[in-house]
Order: structure tokens, then sequence, then C-alpha cells
């Protein structure tokens, strides 16, 4: 059975981010975290909703696609 209490080396592996990256998620209320005698954990419950409701869609506009050139074909 998973722990229900993670360390944040083990949400930085699951996760596949930096340890700062995850701090900030955490600093900015993205992800929920409790502080115990000091130390910051994860409920894993939390992670797995946080991973639930991450929007993989890109932004309209983010990324302007360049216009494609066609070029026409010579028989040959």
């Amino acid at each position: 059975m998973e722990p229900r209490l993670m360390k944040v080396p083990e949400v930085v592996a699951r996760l596949g981010l930096s340890r700062a990256k995850v701090y900030e998620l955490m600093a900015n209320g993205e992800l929920r975290s409790v502080r115990i005698a000091g130390a910051r954990r994860v409920d894993s419950e939390d992670l797995e909703r946080f991973v639930a409701e991450l929007d993989d869609s890109w932004p309209t506009g983010a990324y302007p696609r360049s216009p494609v050139v066609r070029r026409p074909r010579i028989a040959g």
C-alpha cells in the first residue's frame, strides 16, 4: 500500500519536475501540501487530484504556426 503522505522527493519523482517547481506549485496553492514538524508533505490523493485536473490542451495562439509554402511539382 502506498503511503498516504509523500515526501517532496517522491512527488518530484512522480511528476518528473524539479524540486523548485514542486515547491512553487505548493506555494501558489496549485498542489496542496501540509507541514508537519517543519517537514512538507503531499497527500497522495491530493497529488492524484492535481494530475487529474491538469489541462493538456495548448492555449490558442500560444505557438503561432508558420505558413505552409507549397511548391508546384515539376513533372519529370
